[in-house]
């Protein structure tokens, strides 16, 4: 087990591509509250909570970053989201975020819950009258998402770690490994975004997860992608089409957006259609 999970971490880290923030991804959209959740002593989880203009509740995405990834470096991604009126919390996880002390890529397995755990936080500021986040989530439309090991991440929080909270999951250049394709519960719409030139995460493996979700789902292939881009590089000609379609299926699944289906239809071959 050992040799294995030090073959996983090794792939990972010298394939995923993350590194240290730029200056350019630190340009936070719109107010962002920083809160300091934790699951026990050893399981910090300092979370960034990107708030939508305008009162009122707003449906929530909790987006998990990849492994030896900052949080900062999706900020493009997140801001098309919080631009159409969504709340994204972006928690930074213990023993797989870029600036960790001790890096431990089977700590996936513990993610899941921190999803939870940082849920149940969120939950709670936002009845509290006073707080930076009060009244601002609508806890009946909440979506989880991420990438790479965020994305097997999320795999866990909608399978063997259910919560039964998220109506919907994202997962890009991800997979069930380690975690499992126990999907249960309600129906959870997922959506997956994968790139054929993936040497992490294979292809193979991401359909092999969507391939095992019972509920509506849809895979979109990305044929020039590779692990990291276009998830975080909105100069990567297909990043346009991954925040696009992650924003839409978000408004169609969250909202009721009738438009925004038709939108996904119309992406073409390269997307599977199983929504219904």
């Amino acid at each position: 087990m050992r040799r294995r999970t030090a073959i996983i971490a090794a792939g990972l880290l010298l394939l995923a591509g993350c590194g240290s923030p730029t200056s350019e991804q630190e340009t936070a959209p719109s107010s962002v509250v920083r809160v300091d959740f934790a699951r026990g002593a050893d399981r910090p989880l300092p979370t960034e909570v990107h708030l939508p203009p305008g009162r009122g509740r707003h449906p929530l995405v909790v987006f998990v970053h990849g492994y030896t990834c900052h949080v900062s470096e999706y900020a493009d991604l997140i801001a098309n989201w919080v631009v159409a009126g969504f709340v994204v919390a972006a928690p930074t996880f213990p023993y797989t975020n870029g600036a960790a002390a001790k890096l431990d890529v089977m700590d996936l397995l513990n993610q899941p819950q921190d999803v939870t755990a940082v849920l149940d936080g969120l939950l709670a500021r936002a009845a509290k009258e006073g707080d930076p986040l009060y009244g601002r989530i609508d806890a009946e439309r909440i979506a989880a998402g991420g990438h790479s090991l965020g994305g097997m991440t999320t795999v866990g929080a909608l399978g063997k770690w259910r919560d039964p909270r998220l109506k919907a999951g994202i997962v890009l250049a991800g997979s069930a490994r380690d975690v499992g394709a126990e999907f249960r519960g309600e129906p959870a719409a997922m959506l997956f975004i994968h790139g054929t030139g993936d040497q992490v995460v294979t292809i193979d493996q991401g359909r092999a997860a969507y391939d095992a979700v019972p509920w509506p789902k849809a895979f979109l292939t990305l044929p020039s992608g590779t692990h990291r881009n276009p998830f975080m590089s909105p100069a990567d000609p297909d990043f346009e089409v991954v925040a696009e379609s992650t924003t839409d299926f978000l408004r169609w699944r969250l909202n009721g957006d009738a438009d925004a289906r038709v939108r996904l239809a119309a992406i073409g071959s390269r997307f599977e259609d199983g929504l219904g």
